[in-house]
Order: structure tokens, then C-alpha cells, then sequence
């Protein structure tokens, strides 16, 4: 599945994000960063983050969510049955490059694939 818009994969509604928390079904803590996955409730795979002001300036917020989206995008995560969460849990976890937070999610969907 190709996305026209890869903006649809991280719109959510407050009651939606309400919904997802209620349904958190696994929970990772790696690199400074907290994963949570919950089924999915559309037909594909949403990414929500969280990065508190406290973690960084919004420079380094901004880039971090952007590295975020791609990785989910790029490796098409969507297609996985979950929606994921990510949640900043440390002023570290915004300094890692692309590759250090690529491998470190897709090492956790290739766990909940097997």
C-alpha cells in the first residue's frame, strides 16, 4: 500500500489518541525513547510522538520527528498491524542519527513480526 499523502499516517483526533492509549497492547524502551504499539484501528498504521520542550529546542524536536515519520514511511510500517507511539523519555534520545533510530525500530518490528 502507497499513501498519496504521507500526512494521513499521523493525523489523529482526540478522542482517537484517547482510543490508542486505552489499547496499548506492547511497550519498548530503547535508546531514550519509549514505544508503545496498539492494534490498529484503520486499515493501516498510524505514528504518533511526543517530544516534550523539555527534551531539546524545536530545531532539534522538529528534526527528530521529521527522522521519525521517514523511518516509518520509508520501511512502510503502515503495513504492520499496529499504531505506534513514540514518546521522547530523554535529552539524549533527539541526538541519535537517522540509522541509530532506523535500526532501533525496525529491530522492534521485526520482533513483534515473529
Amino acid at each position: 500500500m502507497h499513501f498519496k499523502s504521507a500526512s494521513l499516517l499521523t493525523k489523529y483526533s482526540k478522542l482517537e489518541i484517547e482510543k490508542l492509549f486505552k489499547t496499548i497492547s506492547l511497550k519498548f524502551r530503547r535508546v531514550g525513547l519509549e514505544i508503545l504499539l496498539a492494534p490498529r484501528s484503520l486499515n493501516y498504521g498510524r505514528l504518533l510522538l511526543s517530544v516534550s520542550r523539555r527534551t531539546g529546542n524545536s530545531p532539534q524536536r522538529n528534526l527528530f520527528k521529521r527522522r521519525m515519520r521517514a523511518v516509518f514511511y520509508e520501511n512502510q510500517l503502515f503495513n504492520l498491524n499496529f499504531d505506534w507511539v513514540i514518546i521522547v523519555k530523554t535529552k539524549s534520545a533527539l541526538k541519535h542519527d537517522f540509522a541509530i533510530l532506523q535500526k532501533t525500530i525496525l529491530a522492534i518490528a521485526h520482533e513483534i513480526n515473529h
